[in-house]
C-alpha cells in the first residue's frame, strides 16, 4: 500500500518580478468568500474570450513532489509564458523529469490566451485531451505539462478569482479533482457528530489499488497518474451527491456514506470493486489491468472519533490486501470477492 503525506502550500505572500508568482495564506480563504463570478466558473459558465487588457493567471495545482502548490504565474496582454525544465524559462521546473526542456507556451493575444505544445516528449493536455494545435483556454480550464498540473484563470476581479481558486485547491486533490484528505477529515467529524446525535447510520469505504507501485515502476508515473484519474472518475460517477469521495494517499481513496449501514455500504463496495476491475485502462500503447482491495466499516456505539471509524475500515482493508486483493472485507469477516 503506497501512502503519501499531505503537502500544504507555503504561508504568506511573496512576489518575484521575474516570474510574477505569488504564494498564499490558507487563512485568507473561506467558503463564504466565494464570489458569484467564481461560482459561475465551477458551474461551467465560462467564456473563452477575455475583455481587452484583462490579465490572465496560471496556478500550479499538482506537482509530483508536492512543491510550489498555489504558486501563481501572471500573464499580461500580448505576453508569452514558456514552461519547461530549462532554467531560462519563466516557469522553470528542472526537478520534474517528465517535463521537456521547452515543453509548452501560453500566449496572451489580448482577447484570448492560447496554449501550444513545443514538441515535448510527453505531450501537453487540456482537461485530459492531448493538445495537437494551439488551443484557446477558458477560465477554469486545467492543463497538464508532464506530471505538473495547472489551472488557468482570467477574471476582471482577478484577486478574488485567485483566492477562490486557492480555496478549491485546498479542498480538492490536484490530480484527480475529487476531494482531498483535508476535506474528508472535516466532513468525517461533522457526519460522525450528526450520526451520534440523531442515532443515524454512517459507514466508511476505504479503497486501495492493488500492486499500484508495480504500475508506476513498469509503466511510468504518467501512466500511474492516468490510472488514478480514470479510476477516480469511474467511482465518482457511481456515487450519490451526499456520498463524499476523497483521495487521501497515493493510491488510497475513501467514501463516506451518511445514512448507510454496513450492509448497504458493502453492496456499494462490491459494485465499485467490480467497476474498477472492468474499467478500460489503455494508456498509449500499454494495456494496464487494475484491481482494488476494499475495507468497509460502520459507526459503532463505542466510536467517539472519526479515527475510530477509519481504523476499523483500515483493519478490514488490511485483510483484503493480505488475502490476495480484489475483494471486499468487513470487520470480522471477508467476502468471497
Amino acid at each position: 500500500m503506497e501512502r503519501t503525506s499531505d503537502s500544504h502550500p507555503p504561508a504568506g505572500r511573496r512576489s518575484d518580478p521575474d516570474t510574477h508568482t505569488d504564494g498564499f495564506d490558507l487563512s485568507a480563504v473561506s467558503e463564504s468568500g466565494l464570489t458569484q463570478d467564481y461560482r459561475s466558473i465551477v458551474r461551467g459558465e465560462r467564456s473563452a474570450e477575455l475583455a481587452e487588457g484583462v490579465e490572465a493567471n496560471v496556478i500550479l495545482i499538482a506537482h509530483p513532489e508536492g512543491k510550489r502548490l498555489g504558486v501563481r504565474h501572471r500573464l499580461s496582454p500580448h505576453e508569452a509564458l514558456d514552461i519547461g525544465r530549462s532554467t531560462s524559462l519563466r516557469v522553470s521546473l528542472p526537478e520534474v523529469l517528465s517535463v521537456s526542456r521547452k515543453h509548452a507556451r501560453l500566449v496572451h493575444r489580448g482577447d484570448s490566451v492560447t496554449l501550444e505544445d513545443l514538441g515535448s516528449t510527453n505531450g501537453t493536455y487540456v482537461n485530459g485531451r492531448l493538445v495537437t494545435a494551439p488551443e484557446v483556454l477558458r477560465s477554469g480550464d486545467r492543463f497538464q505539462v508532464g506530471a505538473v498540473h495547472f489551472k488557468f484563470l482570467h477574471e476582471r476581479d482577478v484577486e478574488h478569482a485567485y483566492y477562490e481558486a486557492i480555496y478549491h485547491l485546498v479542498t480538492r486533490d490536484g490530480l484527480t479533482d475529487i476531494y482531498n484528505k483535508r476535506k474528508y477529515q472535516e466532513e468525517a467529524e461533522r457526519e460522525l457528530a450528526r450520526a451520534r446525535r440523531h442515532g443515524r447510520p454512517l459507514a466508511l469505504i476505504l479503497i486501495d489499488l492493488d500492486e499500484f507501485k508495480e504500475i508506476n515502476d513498469s509503466c511510468g508515473h504518467l501512466c500511474g497518474d492516468f490510472v488514478l484519474k480514470r479510476v477516480a472518475t469511474v467511482i465518482r460517477e457511481r456515487l450519490r451527491p451526499e456520498q463524499l469521495f476523497a483521495r487521501i494517499g497515493g493510491d488510497e481513496f475513501v467514501i463516506l456514506t451518511p445514512e448507510t449501514d454496513l450492509e448497504g455500504a458493502t453492496v456499494l463496495a462490491q459494485k465499485i470493486r467490480a467497476l474498477v476491475a472492468e474499467v478500460d485502462l489503455s494508456y498509449m500503447d500499454q494495456e494496464v489491468a487494475v484491481t482494488c482491495s476494499i475495507g468497509v466499516a460502520e459507526v459503532a456505539p463505542a466510536m467517539t472519533d472519526p479515527d475510530d471509524l477509519f481504523r476499523a475500515a483500515d483493519q478490514a482493508l488490511y485483510v483484503s490486501k493480505h488475502a490476495g486483493g480484489d475483494r471486499v472485507t468487513v470487520p470480522g469477516e471477508a467476502s468471497d470477492g
